[in-house]
């Protein structure tokens, strides 16, 4: 984020009762290794943080230093191997820092948003026959300077193989320190080895965190010490919590400057809580077809063609959209996306409310420099833009569905270095026959990594 040398989100994992866990992401900007985080401070890597934690029962908007907030002063120690591994980072991917001089890197931001802002609003493809169904809204994230943000799957064909013939012209790309971290932060082992992401909980001393939060709340992590030109602060909105243990999860994250200027609530508040449980609302799938295929291609016998799974396409899309939004006009966002990607679960129709198996169990080894860590766990699956056309007719657009299930895994090829992981472990993958009924449900990941348990059920009732 423009603006600040260290950026602190806050993202709610899980509440058991008495104690709400979470997961702080730390994310400095520019080089980890040289670059002040303040003016008068040092570089981030494996320095230690003083940061405050702030605590407000109810209310429509977070509003910093208000009477009867709660806060708490903390200090986290410097990740002890933070040095070793950024300099492992930096000999291995040799980034490159973005301009010293204030001028050039006014120039070099402005090429960058406008990048994005040529491209005008993004839009998302849809199947012809979903387009046909009555009542179906063609809304999408933004109005586009020229045409409706839905594509019908045919006329994206068109486009595609219309450009297929343009010239491309091909450029050496230098990776920034953001794309470095961008990547670490996948890796659940190496980002907090890094300090990028650090797990805390709320349950301070003298805190009544239960009672405070009975009709929700929010709750903001900044620099415990005053800073000459301090940057936004970003506050997340804790639902009602109960003596029922639940997942937590922070779809969006609130701005609010360093005066307490109330964020815009509408419809981020809605968002907020509709998702505070982590799971997609509206999950859909059909049988695959390639795109520009009229007729669907009868696969050979026993093998079934796939199911193209999409879920909340309208919610996704408006997601996508404020990420492009933040990088054109950042001062103008009153908030942050807190969605990374997805998890996709499957069980065999007819179980009930048990024997949910996730796609994107994984298992491999993370090594920079000397570090090695073995990993199992849950990898996750992106939804990006993708980019069609060439110069004016150049446009971003969203598939009309996010993942093809073929059986097995979703996240780990025979190619891959990773190997698919059952998940939970000591269950075989999962696989997709002609004939064979399966339930579908997404789970949603923060930015920090975190989300919802494949053992988890959603708060609020939504049908696979």
């Amino acid at each position: 984020m423009d603006g600040t040398g260290l950026s602190l989100l806050l993202f709610p994992q899980r509440w058991d009762g008495c104690r709400l866990s979470a997961s702080l992401l730390v994310l400095p900007r520019g080089d980890p290794l040289h670059a002040s985080l303040w003016a008068e401070g040092a570089a981030f890597a494996g320095a230690p943080l003083a940061l405050r934690l702030e605590l407000q029962s109810g209310g429509d908007v977070f509003t910093p230093g208000a009477a009867g907030n709660l806060s708490v002063d903390f200090t986290l120690p410097g990740a002890p191997r933070a040095v070793e591994l950024f300099n492992a980072l930096h000999a291995q991917f040799l980034p490159t820092p973005p301009p010293s001089n204030p001028q050039a890197l006014s120039r070099w931001r402005e090429q960058r948003r406008a990048r994005w802002a040529a491209l005008a609003a993004m839009r998302q493809a849809r199947p012809d026959t979903d387009l046909a169904v009555p009542g179906r809204s063609r809304a999408g994230g933004g109005t586009s300077k020229r045409s409706s943000p839905v594509l019908s799957t045919a006329d994206l064909s068109h486009r595609l193989i219309r450009s297929a013939s343009d010239p491309k012209t091909a450029s050496e790309h230098q990776l920034s320190w953001g794309e470095v971290l961008s990547h670490a932060m996948r890796q659940p082992a190496l980002s907090r080895a890094l300090g990028l992401v650090i797990d805390i909980d709320t349950d301070f001393t003298g805190w009544d965190v239960a009672g405070r939060l009975s009709q929700g709340g929010w709750l903001q992590v900044t620099p415990a010490a005053p800073r000459p030109h301090p940057a936004p602060g970003h506050a997340v909105r804790i639902p009602p919590l109960g003596s029922a243990a639940r997942p937590l999860f922070a779809a969006v994250l609130f701005r609010a400057d360093a005066a307490g200027a109330p964020p815009r609530p509408h419809p981020w508040r809605t968002e907020a809580e509709a998702y505070s449980d982590g799971f997609a609302r509206a999950v859909h799938s059909r049988e695959f077809r390639p795109l520009g295929a009229s007729l669907p291609q009868p696969p050979p016998p026993g093998v079934h063609p796939g199911l193209a799974i999409g879920w909340d396409d309208e919610q996704v899309l408006v997601w996508v959209q404020r990420q492009i939004d933040a990088l054109c006009s950042p001062d103008a966002c009153p908030g942050l996306s807190g969605v990374a990607g997805y998890r996709v679960d499957v069980r065999e129709a007819g179980s009930g409310h048990t024997g949910w198996r996730s796609l994107c169990g994984v298992r491999g080894t993370v090594s920079v420099g000397d570090w090695h860590s073995e990993f199992i766990g849950e990898s996750r699956i992106d939804v990006a833009p993708l980019l069609a056309g060439h110069g004016d007719e150049a446009f971003a657009y969203l598939p009309d569905h996010f993942a093809v299930w073929r059986g097995g895994s979703l996240v780990a090829g025979r190619l891959s270095a990773w190997s698919a992981q059952p998940w939970p472990p000591g269950q075989p993958l999962p696989e997709l026959r002609p004939g064979s009924d399966w339930e579908l449900r997404v789970r949603l990941v923060d930015l920090s990594g975190g989300g919802p348990q494949v053992t988890d059920q959603p708060v609020a009732h939504t049908a696979p």
